[in-house]
């Protein structure tokens, strides 16, 4: 009668074990890499949704929200959140305003790209309108003058640039290194209107 082979099965199992321990670790360096080059590569994608809504439903004025018919173009070239394999929806695409144009060009994580805040392999898009802080500031004024609100009327608040930024697994703006391959900086996408005026 032949002894089960305990010996022979201890080995077989710490081969396992061993096995697992070196190369998990590695797998999973490797999915939350691929996971954040999918969130960069659907920057493109809404970027391209963007502008397509821009053109097509907006009349060539960069629009300041974000509505069902942008996101159906988002949804039309495939992409997916990398991080739950789901359609974007329209939750999933935050607007916030950007003050001037060095918080447009501002890459850093303490700039304003840097401090948005959102759901893994969500997007958030910064508007940068031109006098939107006079406009702000005549608005909250509780006297105005006859020449303050006609100064507000000549106002025009319309979307002149714009950026896209994708966010991570731990819910900040996805980065890349710098040239120097020493600082991280946000990355993401710019584009300003280019219709013209009428």
């Amino acid at each position: 009668m032949k002894k089960f082979p305990f010996l022979e099965i201890g080995i077989v199992l710490a081969t396992f074990v061993l096995l697992y321990i070196l190369i998990y670790p590695g797998y999973l360096k490797s999915k939350a890499m691929n996971q954040k080059y999918d969130v960069i590569s659907n920057i493109y994608a809404v970027k391209t949704a963007y502008e397509m809504f821009t053109t097509l439903d907006y009349n060539g004025t960069l629009p300041d929200n974000v509505n069902e018919k942008m996101v159906e173009y988002l949804n039309s070239f495939g992409v997916k959140n990398p991080y739950t394999n789901q359609s974007y929806t329209q939750s999933d695409l935050k607007v916030y305003s950007l003050e001037n144009p060095i918080e447009v060009a501002d890459n850093t994580l303490s700039g304003k790209h840097g401090l948005q805040r959102g759901a893994p392999g969500t997007f958030g898009i910064g508007i940068y309108i031109p006098d939107l802080s006079t406009y702000r500031q005549l608005e909250e004024k509780q006297d105005k003058t006859k020449d303050e609100k006609k100064r507000m009327e000549k106002i025009v608040l319309e979307v002149r640039k714009y950026t896209v930024i994708g966010f991570g697994s731990d819910s900040i703006p996805v980065t890349m290194k710098d040239m120097s391959e020493e600082k991280e900086e946000v990355y993401y996408l710019t584009g300003e209107k280019t219709a013209v005026e009428e």
